[in-house]
C-alpha cells in the first residue's frame, strides 16, 4: 500500500506490519516522538492488552486516512518514545 496525503504534505507506505511516513521536515514535525508504526489486528482489543502491561494512552483510538489510529508511550521507553499502532 502506498498514497499521499497532499493536504498535509505527507507520503505512507506499508511493508508488511510496518507503515513509512515520509514528508519535509515541517510536515513530520507533529510525528517527531513517534518512533514506530506498526498495524494490528484490532485496536480496541490491543488497548486493553496495552493498558494492563501498563502502557500510557496517548488518544484514541482516533479515525485517520489510514482508518483508526492510536499513539502510545510504553513504560520500557522512559525517553518519551511514542509508538502508533493503526
Amino acid at each position: 500500500m502506498r498514497f499521499e496525503i497532499p493536504q498535509i504534505g505527507l507520503e505512507l507506505a506499508q511493508i508488511g506490519d510496518i507503515l513509512l511516513i515520509v514528508g519535509s521536515v515541517e510536515a513530520l514535525k507533529p510525528f517527531g516522538s513517534t518512533q514506530a508504526t506498526f498495524l494490528v489486528d484490532s485496536l480496541d482489543e490491543f488497548r486493553v492488552y496495552l493498558e494492563e502491561k501498563g502502557a500510557k494512552i496517548i488518544r484514541g483510538p482516533a479515525e485517520v486516512p489510514t482508518g483508526r489510529n492510536m499513539p502510545v508511550k510504553h513504560p520500557e521507553h522512559p525517553d518519551g518514545s511514542v509508538i502508533e499502532y493503526v
